[in-house]
């Protein structure tokens, strides 16, 4: 009981450190501490500790959550997103296509407030196809999240998989029809009202598209089809873009950039996330859970509203994994492709509509509207999105596995 009133404790910091806008990863090691003295405050304590920071779980989870910040950097730094987009408005006629693919593009790059980046490249074409805030504020947070439930590269599917053991391509899969579904509303509810109008006339050659996506092309390739791990192949994608862009960055600059590129909240976020997780099922601290909740409350209820809330309460997808799985994953009836894709979409649910969600903030703030407008515009399509992933999880068996 005294490790369960830790993970109390623990949520409690963890959600306040986050509304007083402390660095994710500095926030999860700080709630860790109440957790770990209201677990195993001993010398056997300190040896979980030790055994969690030297797994190799926990080192290779490091090396790709850093490394895949790093490549996202990277390609903004080096104007290489830029010039997919260039490439991109020259080969799509459709201006609406246009300024949905945008934040999509960007939403393949791991950056951290990619949909400020994206935001004046939709002004320019929203202005063009006389979008008001609003609209371009939806479009901006719609189109850029399209991936997050499929996407390899993306961080909240890395942990997802990870810390369930679940295959990461095998989540992706499942998710496909969610994935289609997020396309089709963002089409029916953002695109299709917008009066058509045409794009660039130049040639595009789409060569150049494929080129500029090679490291990311790379590194997954490698990893699904010859089982060679993400961290290798994310080093070999980020030693590509270096030498696509080599006239950009020079042996005396090469140390700034990496400086500059490297993220060390990410990395104590990572290193937060397994040592929570550790702690947790080490303390074997929910057992008092599991036995309350038993013919009282559905897990159901519990695992959906639970990891909704979570997602919603940090706005943060990597960080609501990381603290959700571990909590969760225990009270599962079995651990598979369904019960964790259930978990991570609801807890994805949570984020994309979370207020504290950064992209949200970071668009509403740049087109100058207000949150209530924000959340006015983007209801139906939500309802219609949790809907739909109901219907599937419902079709696919998902639901069934807990009665």
């Amino acid at each position: 009981m005294q490790s369960l009133i830790g993970i109390v404790i623990a949520f409690a910091l963890l959600a306040a450190l986050i509304y007083l806008k402390v660095d994710f990863g500095k926030a999860i090691l700080i709630a860790t501490i109440p957790l770990f003295l209201l677990s195993e405050p001993s010398v056997e304590g300190l040896r979980w500790i030790e055994e969690i920071t030297f797994e190799y779980d926990t080192l290779s989870l490091i090396a790709i959550i850093v490394q895949i910040a790093l490549l996202g950097y990277l390609y903004k730094d080096s104007d290489q997103v830029i010039r997919m987009i260039e490439e991109l408005k020259a080969a799509v006629p459709d201006r609406r296509m246009v300024v949905a693919s945008i934040p999509a593009l960007f939403g393949l790059m791991p950056m951290p407030g990619g949909a400020l980046v994206s935001a004046p490249m939709i002004e320019d074409e929203g202005d063009a196809l006389d979008l008001d805030g609003i609209e371009k504020t939806f479009l901006n947070w719609w189109w850029r999240h399209i991936w997050f439930t499929v996407y390899p590269l993306s961080a909240g599917l890395i942990l997802a998989a990870r810390l369930s053991g679940v295959s990461i391509y095998r989540i992706g899969l499942f998710n496909l029809p969610i994935f289609a579904t997020q396309i089709v509303i963002g089409v029916f509810f953002g695109l299709k009202k917008i009066d058509v109008k045409n794009s660039s006339s130049s040639k595009a050659n789409p060569f150049l598209i494929f080129y500029e996506l090679l490291p990311i092309i790379v590194a997954l390739s490698l990893n699904i089809i010859l089982g060679i791990p993400l961290y290798i192949t994310l080093f070999l994608a980020i030693i590509m873009i270096f030498l696509q862009n080599f006239e950009n960055y020079t042996v005396r600059s090469l140390p700034v950039t990496l400086k500059e590129g490297f993220s060390f909240d990410l990395l104590l976020a990572a290193y937060g996330i397994m040592l929570f997780k550790g702690i947790i099922e080490r303390a074997e601290s929910l057992e008092p859970v599991i036995v309350a909740i038993e013919g009282h409350v559905p897990l159901l209820v519990v695992v959906m509203v639970g990891s909704y809330f979570i997602g919603v309460l940090f706005g943060h997808l990597p960080g609501a994994i990381g603290v959700s799985f571990p909590v969760f994953i225990p009270m599962l009836p079995v651990v598979s492709v369904r019960t964790v894709s259930l978990m991570f979409v609801f807890v994805f649910m949570g984020y994309f509509t979370s207020p504290i969600h950064l992209c949200i903030i970071l668009t509403i703030e740049y087109f100058g509207i207000d949150l209530k407008s924000f959340y006015r515009r983007m209801i139906k399509p939500f309802l219609i999105l949790i809907t739909a992933i109901i219907l599937w999880l419902l079709i696919s068996g998902s639901f069934f596995l807990f009665f």
